[in-house]
Parts: structure tokens; C-alpha cells; sequence
């Protein structure tokens, strides 16, 4: 890791300006709970405060696949409190009555034995993931600012030149959306990693993720 780590600190403000009502920061142990209950509302469903019963999700929702949380709080806390290697980017709202968090995005160093090929293989990368935006504000441009955020810290902070998105195979709105911000698809598959969270109905052999690249210029 170069210098740059230094600028890149738990709860730090890491973009004011690219929204006038979105600040973007670096997740804390601060933001823990409050973050543990965005991620799991984009990913398995928010209750909707109009239809009693009702859930809101995500685009990124597995609920038909998963039969426990998309992430605990003991969990998250490993990521946040592993500065090396991992950061999380938070997109905080500003209301009357403070901050809320909105959204995140987690950048890590790739995995170098899942690049092939020599195009891939001379670069080095970083893999977006843990992808969420609150139900209640989808389509607000959230997700293109923890994006653009993520670029910069693939960039200033890892150093890498390549970014990887695993996205299951099915969820073609998403992967859509990665091409439209200039990934590619690499051919490749791998298999569900949590196939104890899913339901007992669900086969484990049927799910698994594309694998996505992009190069950065």
C-alpha cells in the first residue's frame, strides 16, 4: 500500500461536493448498526411504511435466493476494522435532522489467481462489492456517486489499474448497468461462496456470478 492510506481515514469526509445533498465518507465503527440495516433492506427488504406487510428492495435484492441476512454486524465490523485491505465507502444523506446513510460500496484487492490471461494478469486490481442503496432512495443517482467515489480510491489508494464486479448471473439489470459504465464480461462463473444462506429449495449449482471486468484509464 503506497502513502496515500494516510488520506483515506475511518469516518472520513471523502467527497462534499459531488452532490449538494450526498456527502460521501469512509465507514467508521460509528456507522456500524446503522449501515448493517441499509444493506440488508437493499439486499433482503425494507418494510414499507404505506403497505403494511410490504417490502421495498433494491435492484441488487437476492431475498428469493437467501434465507438470512445479507451481512451481520459482527461481519461488517471485520471489513470496516480491516483498514489494509478493505475500505467502505458510505453515502450519507443531509436531513433536518442530521446524516443518514444511504448507500455503500466496498473496495478490496482482487483475488490475483482468478485473473487469466496475460492482459488481466499484469494488472493490478481491486474488486467492487457489497453493493447497496436504501430502497427508499433508488434512482437518485446514489449509486453512480459511491461509483465514481470507488474509482478514485481504486485509483489514489490501491494503485490499481483493473476493477472486478461479481454479480449473479441472473440479475441482468445489473450487469447492464456495469456495461454501462464500461465493464466487460470475462466469460467466467464461480460459484455462490454462502450456499448455507440460502433457501433449502434453492439450488446451490444453479446460482453463481459472472465475473466483470474493467480496465481504468
Amino acid at each position: 500500500m503506497t502513502n496515500s492510506r494516510k488520506y483515506f481515514q475511518q469516518g472520513q469526509l471523502f467527497d462534499d461536493y459531488a452532490d449538494l445533498n450526498v456527502s460521501l465518507y469512509v465507514a467508521s465503527n460509528d456507522d456500524i448498526e446503522e449501515l448493517c440495516k441499509v444493506i440488508n433492506w437493499a439486499y433482503v427488504g425494507k418494510p414499507s411504511k404505506s403497505e403494511l406487510g410490504e417490502l421495498k428492495f433494491d435492484w441488487v435484492n437476492e431475498k428469493y435466493l437467501m434465507q438470512k441476512a445479507r451481512i451481520t454486524l459482527e461481519e461488517l465490523r471485520e471489513l470496516i476494522e480491516d483498514e489494509e485491505h478493505c475500505i467502505v465507502l458510505i453515502a450519507k444523506l443531509k436531513t433536518l435532522t442530521g446524516l443518514q446513510i444511504v448507500g455503500c460500496t466496498k473496495i478490496v484487492p482482487y483475488d490475483q489467481s482468478l485473473q487469466i490471461g496475460d492482459d488481466e494478469k499484469q494488472d493490478l486490481a481491486v474488486e467492487f462489492g457489497l453493493n447497496a442503496v436504501d430502497p427508499d432512495y433508488q434512482s437518485q443517482g446514489i449509486g453512480t456517486l459511491l461509483y465514481n467515489g470507488a474509482i478514485r480510491i481504486t485509483k489514489e489508494y490501491f494503485n490499481a489499474q483493473r476493477v472486478y464486479s461479481h454479480i449473479i448471473s441472473s440479475k441482468r439489470n445489473q450487469i447492464e448497468w456495469c456495461f454501462r459504465q464500461g465493464f466487460i464480461e470475462t466469460g467466467r462463473f464461480i460459484p455462490y461462496p454462502r450456499k448455507e444462506r440460502l433457501y433449502s429449495n434453492v439450488d446451490p449449482d444453479t446460482v453463481k456470478f459472472s465475473v466483470l471486468t474493467k480496465r481504468l484509464k
